[in-house]
C-alpha cells in the first residue's frame, strides 16, 4: 500500500466484506471522501440524502417536524434545516426528540436500499453509531479532522456563527469516541487529492479490488 496508515489493521482484518460504513462528524471531510468513492465506481448510499428525501418539502415527515419544532418552521411553513441544526446543537432534549423520531425511519429505508443494492456497497453516514447503522456494516472507516478546522468549515459553508458551529459539533459523538469504535481511521486535513486517494486505496483493499 502507498498509504501505510491502516496497513496493520488491514492485515488483521479477516471478515468477508460486502458493506463498509463511512462516518465522520459534521465538516470532517466525509463528503469529500464520498465523492472520491463515487468517482472510483462505488455504489454509495448516503444517509444524509436519505434523510433529506424523507423530510423533503411537502412530505408527512417534514410536516411532523415543523409541528415538533415550531422554532424551526420557516415563514412559508416549510422546515428551516439550518434553524433545526442550531436548535439541536443548543438543546440536548430537542436532539433526543429528533433522533427518536427520525432514526427508525432512516434506518428502515437504508436497510431496504442495502438489500436491493449489489455489493460492494458504501454506507456514508455521519450518525452511523448514534443511529445504530453500524450493525448494517461489515467494517467502518472514520474520517477525522481537528475541531478548529471543522468550525471554520461550517461557518464558511453555512454562514453559521462560530458558537453555533461549535455547539453542533459538540452535540455529536466526540471524534475520539467515533474513531475508537471504527475499524479504520483516515484524517482529512491533508492535501485534498492525497486524502481522496488514500480513501479509495483503503476501500479497494477492504473490498479486494485492484486497479490497473
Amino acid at each position: 500500500m502507498k498509504y501505510k496508515r491502516n496497513e496493520r489493521e488491514l492485515k488483521g482484518f479477516r471478515k468477508p466484506v460486502n458493506t463498509v460504513g463511512l462516518t465522520g462528524g459534521i465538516a470532517s471531510g466525509k463528503t469529500v471522501a464520498t465523492d472520491a468513492l463515487i468517482a472510483a465506481g462505488y455504489s454509495v448510499i448516503d444517509a444524509d440524502e436519505v434523510s433529506r428525501a424523507l423530510t423533503a418539502k411537502g412530505t408527512s415527515c417534514e410536516k411532523r417536524l415543523t409541528e415538533m419544532f415550531p422554532q424551526a418552521k420557516a415563514p412559508d411553513g416549510s422546515l428551516d434545516r439550518a434553524a433545526l441544526r442550531a436548535l439541536i446543537g443548543r438543546d440536548s432534549g430537542s436532539k433526543k426528540k429528533l433522533d427518536e423520531y427520525t432514526h427508525p425511519l432512516i434506518t428502515a429505508e437504508i436497510t431496504r436500499l442495502i438489500k436491493s443494492t449489489p455489493p460492494p456497497v458504501v454506507l456514508s453516514a455521519p450518525l452511523l453509531y448514534e443511529a445504530g447503522l453500524g450493525a448494517l456494516c461489515d467494517a467502518v472507516v472514520c474520517v477525522t479532522c481537528a475541531r478548529s478546522t471543522r468550525i471554520k468549515r461550517i461557518t464558511a459553508r453555512d454562514g453559521t456563527k462560530e458558537e453555533d458551529a461549535a455547539n453542533i459539533i459538540d452535540a455529536q459523538l466526540p471524534d475520539e469516541v467515533r474513531a475508537s469504535l471504527a475499524d479504520f481511521c483516515v484524517p482529512s486535513d491533508s492535501d485534498k487529492a492525497e486524502f481522496q486517494a488514500e480513501i479509495v486505496e483503503l476501500f479497494d483493499a477492504l473490498f479486494c479490488r485492484s486497479r490497473a
